[in-house]
């Protein structure tokens, strides 16, 4: 994936994420420095436990202290924009769940990429996009104390799994590497918002005493 893409998608996924980490941390009630607070560390916690796991030192946002600041500025307008507009239809769950969604389309596609230039094998490198991919999401469920969407029947991480692998395998074609990237993306995309829209959810088992 060229530089300038690649760069594009990272921005594309930071402001995704913080604005689902935001409005996450609004929904539950934090305060004004929650919000903030859950919105960089969504925004920023799947590529750092992939830089992590792959031994890439320092970790991106360390290398790439821009992205942070796109992460911390998103997170300002979505704590101003909740303060002057309070339950409107801006900090609703599905708008928590759309941006979620870009977010794990343009990360997944970018970690995998980042995976396959440290010469992993092609399916290590799309369980590291997964990981990229889900897990801001995986931080801010746990610490607004909600079940980890990846982990209750909804078509997350297969969506991942398939647009990770479309990528990977277009790579090797003679296609571009940004139309390669925009298809993998665009899959996870298309396969998540169409889960949420007619409800497709893996099977799952009832808790005890339900």
């Amino acid at each position: 994936m060229n530089e300038d893409l690649f760069a594009a998608a990272e921005v594309i996924g930071i402001i995704a994420f913080a604005v689902s980490g935001g409005y996450a941390a609004v929904r539950a009630g934090m305060d004004w420095l929650g919000v903030v607070v859950l919105a960089v560390v969504v925004a920023v916690g799947g590529g750092t436990l992939r830089d992590l796991l792959l031994g890439i030192e320092p970790v991106w946002w360390v290398r790439d202290p821009d992205m942070l600041v796109v992460a911390t500025v998103t997170a300002v307008v979505v704590l101003v924009v909740a303060t002057l507009h309070p339950q409107s239809k801006l900090d609703s769950w599905r708008v928590v769940l759309y941006a979620d969604a870009i977010g794990l389309a343009t990360f997944t596609v970018t970690g995998t990429s980042i995976a396959l230039e440290q010469d992993v094998r092609p399916w290590i490198a799309i369980i590291f996009g997964v990981i990229t991919g889900t897990g801001g999401g995986v931080i801010r469920d746990v610490l607004v104390r909600r079940k980890p969407l990846v982990l209750v029947g909804e078509i997350y991480a297969l969506a991942a799994i398939a647009g990770g692998v479309l990528y990977v395998v277009l790579r090797e074609t003679e296609l571009a590497s940004g139309l390669a990237a925009a298809a993998g993306a665009a899959l996870i995309l298309v396969v998540r918002a169409a889960a949420m829209r007619w409800h497709w959810r893996l099977p799952r088992f009832s808790e005890p005493g339900h």
